[in-house]
């Protein structure tokens, strides 16, 4: 028979999975204390968590949420049964600075990895959801977009100057001469 401390971190593992849309399942091996600790904090700068959960617990919250949404059912099938020790990382709004960030922190750690994600309602498997950490971040893709509408109009204004700085810079030089 389950604990009354098991039911409730299957009910907190639910609600969380319904209040907070965005979330990533990783795997992690034999990664201490400390660095589970600097991640959280890396994290939490950018409204992200990260919960350490058995994987049985888990898989009944998922369970216990497939029953209304399709989207969960489809994880159950593709995903279930889990295998190695799991961490759920939960998302804020802009959650491809938490996916990024994580992305950037695994690379340096290299027993932290991806097993699926689901982020804007999309189920995600490990080789999408590498993929999809890699792209750059709204604001540095807004960045770009401005800097390609800015470079044209640079590129007229120096081509009408050209003609009269070159005419200018060899009537200076003949100046010069004289």
């Amino acid at each position: 028979m389950a604990s009354q401390k098991k039911i409730d971190l299957v009910e907190k593992i639910t609600n969380n999975l319904q209040d907070k849309q965005n979330f990533i399942l990783l795997k992690f091996e034999k990664t201490n204390h400390q660095t589970l600790e600097g991640l959280r904090r890396n994290l939490k700068k950018n409204s992200s968590s990260l919960d350490v959960l058995k994987n049985s617990l888990f898989e009944k919250a998922i369970n216990k949420l497939s029953s209304g949404n399709k989207t969960f059912i489809q994880l159950r099938k593709k995903f279930f049964p889990l295998k190695n020790s799991s961490a759920v990382m939960f998302l804020g709004k802009e959650w491809n600075q938490g996916l990024s960030s994580f992305y950037q922190f695994a690379q340096k750690e290299k027993t932290l990895g991806f097993k699926f994600s689901f982020l804007d309602g999309q189920l995600y498997d490990q080789n999408e959801t590498e993929r999809i950490a890699k792209l750059p971040g709204k604001d540095q893709l807004i960045g770009k977009i401005i800097g390609s509408f800015k470079n044209p109009s640079q590129r007229l204004v120096y081509s009408m100057k050209y003609n009269m700085m070159k005419m200018a810079m060899i009537l200076d030089q003949k100046s010069k001469k004289q």
